[in-house]
């Protein structure tokens, strides 16, 4: 048997060898008491760490290891229970001083009931710092990873989280917890301000914060600092003495925050630098190791790519919202299309996938109800536009599609196209407004093509050059042509009849306006007329330039003055003949205010009312001696209901007292409309003699007893006599303002002020339709030149003083530069400042107008024209500028002068407006751009011309060689049967066969069919051309409009030829041609 008291014994002295053991190699033993939330330690382990008891908390023994080692040791003991591999190296202090342990878990298990059991040894291991210095720096570097891991992880939640500062200062907090007493910031730059701003600071509790101080900051205060930074360069400084003597402000703006070292890093974008960040030691100084740098470079380069990940996040958020509000509130439509297949892949059906509002406000329909839905769920017509929305996918390729949609009467547009597989976007248009407008344009284009044909002035429209090419039906009236061919191509600077002073403004294309007697004798070599003698003619020549400022036409416009001209003496011959029927007929008239009671009245009207004719007329209106008692109460009561605008006229058989006794007078008074003068009230009276029609009337009257019959009879005969004598009284009023219309040539004298009134209402009507229509079209051209502004105003001014003085207003040109010059448009400028002056003059009865101009800005010049007139009503001032708005419905005019003005001055680059106050008047204004440097010059040039030599016009005059283009037999035969007997012809079937006969046979002139086979005239035209700048060539075209045509000449025909042809003609038209060959022959 074995001895007991052997075994124990054996075991204790295994036991005590096993101490000494440990003891000799410094391990003892540790186990994790869950209850005591601490370790509880062999013998040996209390020794080794100079403990009183066995058991020591876990708190207790994380405040036992080194600071800079204890944040990640303590996190390590916290999470213990779920650490599979426990190794750690780390020194402590105790009360002998700081020694190195080595920590290890050697057992882990669980029970049943789940309770862990763990243990694991500690052995005191030299300084690896001063034994194994690579080891130690393992050992920070694994610190510092750890550190690093940590603040990763608050990296992750700065990414996932909205709120940016609560997650940054924790990341700062992390980095503190490696240093005593510290400070972690980051700072960020403004360039724009170059200034500096602290946006995040955390701080020990017992270190100061600097982050008021450091806001907005000058860059310049730390000019040494900010180079490094934005040099991309670290600052790294165990003490503040490191600092290079040029860093001497930098220097003592650190002492004065009590840093002792410092680490700064920058922060950079794909911009730049945008800051940096910095951690400060306040307390002790610190000397930075290679780890620390490399940890921190680390550590501000995670941040910044955090942090800048973060802001693109926030931007590209708020971009993706811009644009989802974009597509949802743009006013164009947009809905998303997917199409859905069968098995087979044919599509059924398709889904509405997206809409935006603007696309059920188009289409008429609720987008909410139609998102997600099938289109067969919503009663659509599926078979046509699923075969139309799959070519859309098959092709690739967007289509245009119009449609109208019936209920809710509207023209739509819509995009549709394919960006996705199976699916296609549609964006769609209200085209109703536009579709209106061209629909309108067109017919307005169609009544200004008949306004121009038809107008009663005649116009002419010449080419740069100077060649007629075009003419209205007027214009044709005038000069006596059955047709406008017969005069196309004539050269203006040509014409025998225009003063070579006037042809030379031409040239230099200024504005011009004359009057001449035209000669048709002098042009009988110039075109041909029907006309003989001479006419009177007030002609406008003004030059028309495209968008580029470059010249591209003349416009004449002529006016026949001869029939105007033998009116004056008409006139002249009717109010001698007037006075003369006056007194034979005893018919009076007079014109009068009845405000003054001044005005104007022939002698039989005095007469007819018993009045010498000296008698001034405001003894006579008003008082009326030798009037009826009873009748001059009743034209007393008349004047007072015209004054108080309840009646505007009157008549009435008066008693008057003559010195023959008493006799009949009938008068008619009736208020002038035509007169918009607010400040007078113009009545016109026409009286005459009707004693004997009186006495006529009364032996009627007597003889009406006799029978029912004779009754009867005597009824119609004084109703015939009424009737005969009123007529001719009542032309006699017309001739007053309301004459009734006749026929007779010596009556058609007196209407010429009525004629020439609504004749020049009517040239205003029409050029502000011209006007109007341009402005909706987007074609009115505003042609610049260099304008002399002080030149212009002088000149209207001039224009406008006669009438202003008939008006009794003074016009007057006030505040202005002493010389001024500006580029734009004078014609326009004209017609603004024109329009200002007219609507003045309308509404102010007496006082002035008054135009100006000065400069209300560095590049801006105001005009304006103010007058003493009416005013404007509050009310009506804001409409002032609309269309069709007239604040006087008595005035003439059309209402649309001051909406032309407006657009006229937008599309010159300035501004319009009016100030007015009701009762002292009204100031119109608008502004127009100015460069006092720029300076329009204009130059011209001119070619000489020479005179045609009468043995150059034929070389050979006996057969010309004629080449005829033209693929029609019938066509062909007919100029053969013409010319044959004069010309040498030669025939090309088609245009390729006219380019290479004109160089084969270079023929005296080529008669050039337009529509032909392979190549047409027009092509034909300019190929040769290329090759012979000098044959003439006329076209002979069908074309019906004077664009077609001027697009033949444009191609470099001379001259054309409308079907059908005839022999005299066509021989007229070669002469000319074969002449022009050899005048331009040298």
């Amino acid at each position: 048997m074995i001895n007991l008291n052997t075994v124990d014994l054996q075991l204790f002295e295994e036991k005590k060898t096993i101490d000494r053991i440990l003891t000799d190699l410094k391990i003892g033993w540790w186990k994790v008491d869950h209850e005591k939330k601490g370790y509880v330690l062999s013998d040996i382990a209390v020794k080794m760490l100079k403990l009183d008891s066995n058991i020591i908390r876990f708190k207790t023994f994380t405040e036992m290891i080194r600071e800079d080692y204890r944040a990640r040791i303590m996190k390590e003991i916290e999470n213990i229970e779920n650490q599979y591999l426990y190794d750690q190296t780390f020194p402590i202090q105790t009360p002998s001083g700081e020694i190195w342990l080595r920590s290890k878990i050697i057992h882990k298990e669980t029970d049943e009931k789940g309770n862990s059991s763990i243990s694991g040894f500690i052995q005191i291991i030299p300084n690896p710092e001063v034994t194994q210095p690579e080891k130690a720096s393992l050992l920070r570097i694994n610190n510092l990873l750890y550190q690093l891991n940590t603040i990763s992880h608050t990296l992750l939640s700065f990414l996932q989280s909205d709120t940016a500062d609560t997650v940054i200062n924790k990341i700062l907090e992390n980095i503190l917890e490696q240093f005593k007493g510290g400070r972690a910031y980051i700072i960020e730059y403004n360039w724009e301000k170059k200034t500096q701003t602290c946006t995040y600071e955390v701080t020990d509790s017992n270190v100061n914060k600097e982050q008021s101080r450091i806001n907005d900051m000058p860059m310049e205060e730390s000019p040494w600092w900010t180079l490094q930074i934005t040099r991309q360069k670290h600052i790294i400084l165990s003490d503040l003495n490191e600092l290079p003597e040029e860093a001497y402000i930098e220097k003592e703006f650190l002492a004065l925050q009590e840093i002792k070292s410092i680490i700064v890093a920058p922060l950079i974008s794909h911009e730049g630098v945008w800051g940096y960040v910095g951690i400060d030691v306040v307390e002790e100084h610190h000397e930075w190791s290679n780890e620390d740098c490399q940890w921190f470079t680390s550590l501000a380069n995670i941040i910044n790519i955090c942090i800048g990940l973060q802001r693109s996040e926030h931007e590209a958020q708020i971009d993706r919202t811009y644009l989802q509000n974009l597509y949802k509130h743009m006013p164009l439509g947009y809905t998303r299309l997917k199409l859905l297949y069968d098995s087979n892949r044919q599509p059924i059906d398709y889904l509405f996938v997206d809409a935006n509002y603007a696309a059920g406000e188009i289409n008429g329909y609720n987008v909410e109800k139609y998102i997600g839905h099938k289109a067969s769920e919503l009663r659509v017509n599926l078979k046509e536009e699923l075969v139309y929305l799959q070519d859309i996918l098959h092709t690739k390729k967007h289509a245009d599609v119009n449609y109208y949609i019936e209920p809710l009467k509207k023209h739509c547009h819509a995009i549709i196209y394919s960006t996705v597989e199976d699916e296609v976007i549609c964006l769609i248009s209200d085209i109703t407004e536009s579709y209106n407008t061209h629909e309108a344009l067109d017919r307005s284009e169609k009544i200004l093509r008949n306004i121009y044909d038809n107008l009663p002035a005649g116009i002419e429209l010449y080419d740069k050059t100077g060649k007629l090419v075009d003419m209205n039906i007027k214009d044709l009236e005038i000069f006596g042509l059955k047709r406008k061919e017969d005069a196309l191509g004539v050269s203006i600077f040509e014409n025998p009849n225009i003063p070579a002073e006037i042809i030379e403004k031409i040239r230099k294309e200024e504005p011009v306006s004359f009057r001449l007697n035209y000669s048709f004798k002098s042009i009988e070599h110039y075109y041909s007329s029907t006309k003989k003698g001479n006419i009177e003619i007030y002609t406008t020549v003004s030059a028309l330039y495209d968008k580029q400022g470059n010249l591209i036409h003349y416009l004449f416009i002529n006016i026949d003055n001869t029939e105007i001209s033998n009116a004056y003496s008409k006139i002249a011959e009717f109010e001698s003949s007037f006075s003369a029927i006056s007194k034979f007929g005893k018919i009076g008239y007079c014109k009068f205010d009845l405000f003054t009671k001044n005005g104007y009245g022939v002698a039989q009207w005095y007469r007819n009312l018993g009045e010498h004719e000296t008698t001034p007329l405001p003894q006579i209106i008003g008082v009326y001696n030798h009037v009826h008692e009873e009748d001059k109460a009743y034209i007393l009561d008349s004047i007072r209901k015209v004054k108080a605008h309840e009646t505007d006229n009157f008549s009435r058989d008066l008693r008057v007292h003559t010195e023959e006794g008493w006799k009949w007078t009938r008068i008619n008074v009736m208020r002038n409309t035509m007169n918009n003068d607010t400040g007078k009230l113009e009545m016109l009276c026409v009286n005459y003699d009707i004693t004997e029609l009186k006495e006529t009337e009364k032996k009627l009257i007597e003889a009406k007893n006799r029978a029912e019959i004779s009754d009867r009879l005597k009824s119609a005969f004084l109703a015939n006599m009424s009737h005969e004598i009123r007529t001719p009284l009542n032309a006699i009023v017309g001739f007053s303002n309301l004459l009734t219309e006749t026929d007779d040539r010596d009556e058609r004298a007196a209407y010429f002020d009525i004629v020439q009134e609504n004749n020049e209402l009517l040239l205003q009507l029409i050029s502000d339709i011209l006007d109007l229509s341009k402005i909706e079209a987007g074609t009115l051209d505003i042609t610049n030149s260099d304008v002399n502004v002080n030149q212009l105003c002088e000149e209207i001014i001039r224009s406008f003083s006669l009438k202003a003085e008939e008006n009794n207003i003074e016009i007057l040109f006030e505040q202005h530069l002493p010389a001024c010059h500006i580029n734009s448009d004078k014609n326009r400028l004209t017609q603004i400042i024109t329009n200002f002056i007219n609507n003045a003059l309308k509404f102010t009865s007496k006082g002035s107008i008054t135009l100006g101009y000065y400069q209300s800005g560095p590049e801006e010049i105001k005009f304006y024209v103010k007058d003493t007139g009416t005013g404007i009503p509050k009310d009506k001032i804001n409409n002032v500028f609309e269309r069709f708005i007239k604040l006087n419905s008595f005035a003439q005019g059309t209402g649309l002068g001051l909406s032309i003005c407006k657009s006229l001055a937008e599309q010159m680059g300035g501004e319009i407006g009016v100030e007015s106050q009701e009762g002292k008047g009204s100031c119109f204004w608008f502004t127009h751009p100015f460069h006092p440097d720029v300076q329009l010059k204009l130059s011209f040039e001119t070619t000489e011309i020479k005179a045609i030599e009468p043995a150059h016009l034929f070389p050979n005059p006996s057969q010309p060689t004629i080449l005829v283009a033209e693929d029609t037999d019938s066509n062909f035969l007919l100029v053969s049967a013409i010319l044959k007997k004069d010309y040498r012809l030669f025939r090309a079937v088609d245009g390729v066969e006219a380019v290479k006969l004109a160089a084969e046979i270079h023929p005296d002139l080529i008669l050039m069919d337009i529509k032909m086979p392979h190549m047409d005239g027009i092509e034909a035209t300019k190929e040769i051309r290329k090759t012979d700048k000098n044959v003439p060539i006329v076209a002979v075209t069908a074309f019906a409009f004077d664009s077609d045509r001027q697009r033949v000449l444009d191609a470099g025909c001379n001259d054309y030829m409308s079907k059908p042809i005839t022999g005299p003609e066509l021989h007229q038209k070669l002469r000319e041609m074969i002449r022009l060959r050899f005048k331009k022959t040298p």
